[in-house]
């Protein structure tokens, strides 16, 4: 079966294998996929790692000039944005030590080396920090007056900080120094009522976190323990909202490929996720994704944990998990009977019965934007007017996009149920919180 240009682009990324072959077929890319891979490589947070391999493997003069270009200059820019980013990341660090803010950098810098060798291979759209919940209200107030405006989350547990007015970017200026950046402040990594899931244990503290140096900066981040376990559920929560960047997947990739064979820290992972079989799945869940896309190695413990993965998750895992993530994106993209809403048939297996209708708006991405439309609007009256603010948000589109992606869901749910019902295994006696599979004379 012939490849997508995303599958071969992946394929090319991976940690080992053979990428003459993948490397063989984007020589016979046409200039209209070309086109294509550019857009789907900055939207998957790729497109920089993607140049990366190139020069590794002294394969850029074999690239149309146009792609090498363009990836060159953009390259270019987000290396002044990351020095830009460098820049306001020290100063609000600073700030933060004088006004005593207890806090601890996730995500971002902190990812550098050991998830990402260079920074300038990310594209960083936003800063995150987890903050002691008594020092949330000094630190919102650091950020205002550091000309930062309010946005509103669907979160209870973040506050989001706008650096400019500028809406996001899927087009090159995303990479310009001068384009829009948050902050964002954590006050708990998951978000239980969010997703319903509660089985997930509450493991980051900001007493746990250790200084870090990099770029001649130090601040407090987290032990690479934690850093692992909370990019796993950092994952999981894309995952459950229908949409993952393909580099975190990358990312973790590049973590397994160098520290797979380290026992000890393997250890301390395996200490941390504690009896927790809901975080120990997610590890396998987000694991077994980035083994398979980048053929990256699988810890034993990871191995261990995969062994006892049950049926409906692990169906979720041989027969979508490939294809999901690699659907469009974004997720207003355009493409016939999208594959988004697939992320479901595993989110149910994890979500509290109880919350179901509560939480669901939380999972229809429409209902999302409408209800922050609504609070911008309120906010600033005059959009009603704005037309381009309008069209940025492409509502036809938007709409075409889920109507095609909740049908594709419901066709797909007899698959669904005959993968599940030809499992060999049977979860209906496993002591888990919600089991689908348990039988009311169980339960």
């Amino acid at each position: 079966m012939k490849s997508s240009p995303a599958e071969t682009v992946v394929r090319f990324l991976s940690f080992s294998g053979n990428r003459r072959d993948s490397f063989d077929a984007m020589e016979k890319f046409t200039p209209r996929q070309w086109k294509y891979v550019l857009q789907w490589l900055g939207d998957a947070g790729l497109a920089f790692y993607f140049l990366q391999r190139l020069k590794d493997e002294r394969a850029s003069s074999s690239m149309p000039s146009f792609v090498l270009s363009r990836l060159e200059q953009n390259f270019a820019c987000n290396r002044l944005r990351i020095e830009e980013m460098a820049r306001r990341f020290d100063a609000i660090n600073s700030k933060f030590n004088d006004a005593g803010v207890r806090y601890t950098v996730i995500k971002g810098f902190s990812l550098v080396p050991q998830f990402c060798p260079l920074a300038t291979l990310r594209h960083q759209a936003d800063l995150d920090y987890l903050v002691d919940e008594q020092s949330l209200p000094a630190a919102c107030r650091l950020l205002t007056d550091a000309g930062y405006r309010s946005k509103i989350s669907r979160s209870s547990k973040e506050s989001i900080f706008i650096a400019s007015a500028a809406e996001p970017s899927r087009s090159d200026v995303q990479y310009s120094p001068q384009a829009s950046h948050a902050v964002e402040l954590h006050t708990e990594i998951w978000d239980h009522d969010m997703h319903g899931v509660h089985e997930v244990p509450k493991l980051f503290s900001i007493g746990q976190a250790r200084m870090q140096n990099w770029n001649g900066l130090t601040f407090p981040a987290q032990a690479d323990e934690d850093a692992f376990l909370l990019q796993v559920l950092h994952a999981c929560h894309h995952l459950f909202t229908q949409w993952i960047r393909i580099s975190s997947l990358l990312e973790i990739g590049y973590f397994l490929q160098r520290r797979a064979s380290d026992s000890e820290l393997w250890n301390r992972v395996e200490q941390r996720a504690g009896d927790s079989a809901v975080l120990r799945e997610f590890v396998v869940i987000i694991t077994e994704m980035a083994a398979r896309l980048f053929v990256a190695p699988v810890p034993e413990v990871v191995q261990g944990w995969s062994a006892s993965v049950r049926p409906a998750p692990r169906a979720w895992i041989d027969h979508y998990a490939r294809d999901w993530t690699l659907g469009g994106l974004p997720v207003y993209e355009f493409c016939l009977f999208p594959r988004s809403k697939l992320a479901l048939f595993l989110f149910h297996q994890y979500k509290s019965t109880s919350h179901v209708k509560e939480l669901q708006p939380h999972h229809r991405p429409a209902a999302s934007r409408l209800s922050r439309m609504v609070s911008s609007i309120k906010e600033n009256p005059a959009l009603i007017w704005d037309y381009d603010w309008w069209r940025r948000q492409q509502l036809f589109r938007r709409s075409v996009f889920y109507i095609l992606a909740e049908l594709r869901y419901i066709a797909e749910i007899p698959r669904w149920r005959w993968l599940n019902r030809a499992s060999p295994r049977t979860a209906s006696s496993l002591p888990w919180p919600g089991n689908p599979y348990r039988s009311k004379k169980a339960s």
